[in-house]
């Protein structure tokens, strides 16, 4: 086997080894959960469609966010982004459940929402 191909051989491998380590990350982050103890929103009377509605892209920022909505499960980035999401607490295991999803800029601007309707869930 030459150099080169030895070289190219380890680069696939490299190369699978990031896809395989990203594809994990990618499961893990969709399962993190956030406490069923706490509320969804600071106000308790909010829906996810009040909270989409509340929040303007490229005008809120993380701070009027957070004050409008309350905490969230958060991801962040190195790249600067980051995730807030506010899952819909179930009744009861197995029952639907509602996703709302705010992607926040470097600048700490919203970049983009998203709403996603409940869902059936596989007992928690």
């Amino acid at each position: 086997m030459s150099t080169m191909q030895t070289y190219l051989t380890l680069r696939r491998l490299w190369q699978a080894s990031l896809l395989l380590a990203g594809c994990q990350w990618l499961v893990a982050c969709g399962s993190l959960r956030a406490s069923d103890t706490v509320p969804t929103f600071r106000n308790t009377g909010i829906s996810m469609q009040d909270a989409r509605d509340a929040i303007v892209v490229g005008q809120t920022t993380q701070a009027e966010t957070m004050a409008t909505l309350g905490p969230a499960t958060e991801i962040r980035f190195d790249s600067g982004y980051a995730i807030w999401v506010y899952r819909d607490r179930a009744a009861e295991p197995g029952a639907d459940r509602a996703e709302f999803v705010v992607l926040f800029a470097p600048s700490g601007i919203v970049k983009k929402t998203r709403l996603r309707p409940a869902y059936k869930t596989t007992g928690e």
